[in-house]
């Protein structure tokens, strides 16, 4: 074994399924073949799957994690493994760190928005996160407009942090409607013949309200009224607003949520919608953005944050906080089919351009840029 040894800390991996999971552990994957033997991987034993309702247990991991595991215990696992350098992918870690660190900073949310997350959640991320940014060797975020917000909100200069795109795994390709696997997908889940996919942890940010809403408004009008609604997504935090939402509309009927699906199950649900809605409120990438466009799914997506950055001209952009603007859009996209094609064309040549593959050689290219 030559070159340096890297530790990466996959403990958000064990945590659930949202972005930074996906993030870390595709990454993770991708780095295996460019690093062999010396890519360490390291996880907190206090990392369980969390709930959208937290036990006495869940909140006694998640201080054990934070104060103990990401502030000291992370540092000493790596120092033992041996290694030069450790890759913190998820945000979370030590303030003052016993080796040189690498830091992946998804977005600012947290302090952009604290009242839209638990109060432990914006607490901990208002003392730690400004110093852990300044105390690592160097930072990576997920777009120019999440590498703008770190530098305005922490005062990070901007030579420090380097953009490297999250990418969109091989298997996200178009699936034929009428497949034997979307077929059996469809019949899974009792999807409708045609629907709005949305995809995400139930969560504020995701902006589920608004878009529950905007449904509503179309199930008026003559043209869009067998528009339905499928959520794919575990349920986050704070997201008690989305039922009774759905019962004050009168929405049941319209609306589907699956819960977590598989990757392979997702896929079909990109190729099977008729368009795929993302208008959450602040994004430091937007994953589902990029996988929907390659599996050929037309996308309306928001016009803040990172999302216009993702989405290049292969989408249509609204305004996330306004219920028309987003009614809108989909009306648009469910009524004209040559529009369809358009974006489906656009959006599949705009996926190509994210691959892990890139995403793990521009990440080697920071952790050498560190260590010297």
């Amino acid at each position: 074994m030559t070159g340096p040894c890297i530790a990466l800390d996959l403990t958000i991996t064990r945590l659930g399924r949202g972005g930074p999971a996906v993030y870390a552990d595709r990454l993770a994957h991708a780095l295996t073949p460019l690093l062999a033997g010396r890519l360490v991987r390291l996880a907190s034993r206090l990392a369980a799957p969390l709930g959208a309702r937290r036990s006495a247990a869940d909140r006694f991991r998640t201080l054990g994690r934070d104060l103990w595991w990401h502030q000291v215990g992370v540092s000493l696992a790596a120092r033992r493994a041996g290694a030069d350098l450790l890759h913190l992918p998820a945000g979370l870690g030590p303030i003052r760190p016993l080796l040189p660190t690498v830091v992946t900073i998804h977005d600012d949310i947290v302090l952009r928005f604290p009242h839209l997350f638990r109060p432990w959640q914006r607490q901990y991320a208002r003392v730690v996160l400004p110093r852990l940014a300044r105390s690592a060797a160097a930072l990576i975020t997920g777009s120019d407009a999440a590498r703008a917000d770190l530098v305005e909100r922490l005062g990070i200069p901007a030579h420090r942090i380097t953009v490297v795109h999250n990418g969109v795994d091989a298997a996200f390709t178009p699936l034929a409607a009428d497949s034997e696997e979307a077929r059996t997908v469809a019949a899974r889940y009792r999807l409708p013949p045609a629907f709005v996919l949305t995809v995400g942890a139930l969560e504020p940010r995701k902006n589920l309200p608004r878009v529950l809403q905007a449904v509503h408004r179309l199930r008026s009008e003559a043209a869009t009224a067998n528009v339905s609604l499928v959520h794919a997504g575990p349920e986050g935090w704070l997201a008690d607003d989305v039922p009774r939402t759905i019962d004050a509309l009168g929405l049941s009927e319209a609306t589907r949520f699956l819960g977590y699906v598989s990757a392979q199950d997702l896929r079909a649900l990109y190729s099977l919608a008729r368009v795929f809605l993302y208008p959450s409120l602040w994004e430091g990438f937007g994953l589902p953005v990029a996988e929907a466009m390659a599996c050929g799914c037309p996308v309306v997506t928001s016009c803040a944050s990172a999302l216009p950055e993702v989405a290049g001209d292969a989408a249509l952009l609204v305004n996330p906080e306004s219920v028309e603007e987003i009614r809108a859009a989909i009306e648009r996209l469910w009524s004209d089919e040559a529009l369809r094609r358009d974006l489906t064309a656009r959006g599949r040549e705009r996926a190509r351009t994210f691959s892990w593959e890139r995403t793990a050689r521009e990440t080697l290219a920071v952790y050498e840029r560190a260590l010297s």
